[in-house]
């Protein structure tokens, strides 16, 4: 089944309204909505990660490599300003 969303509007009060052929559908967004996500530079380009998907992240000694796993088993590298990233990371998930 394809669906084809048009006209998403997002209301002051936080509801996302959109129409799937002549049905128009509504549902809650919650607060914080595209809060938990990081924004990083790929070999594919600008790619978004939520944050509650990443289960591990690795950096290499040198620093010019960034591993990030997430709970669906992708595997992304990161290549464009890892250390700023790498401080994000830390800083959500406290390592040790």
């Amino acid at each position: 089944m394809h669906l084809k969303y048009a006209n998403l509007r997002v209301s002051n009060t936080g509801i996302l309204r959109y129409k799937v052929g002549y049905r128009l559908y509504s549902e809650p967004i919650a607060a914080g909505f595209m809060t938990n996500w990081i924004k990083v530079t790929t070999e594919g380009g600008i790619t978004r990660i939520r944050m509650d998907a990443i289960c591990a992240y690795q950096a290499s000694d040198d620093g010019e490599k960034l591993l990030i796993y997430t709970k669906d088993n992708s595997l992304f590298e990161i290549t464009d300003e890892i250390m700023s990233v790498i401080d994000i990371l830390d800083s959500k998930y406290n390592p040790e």
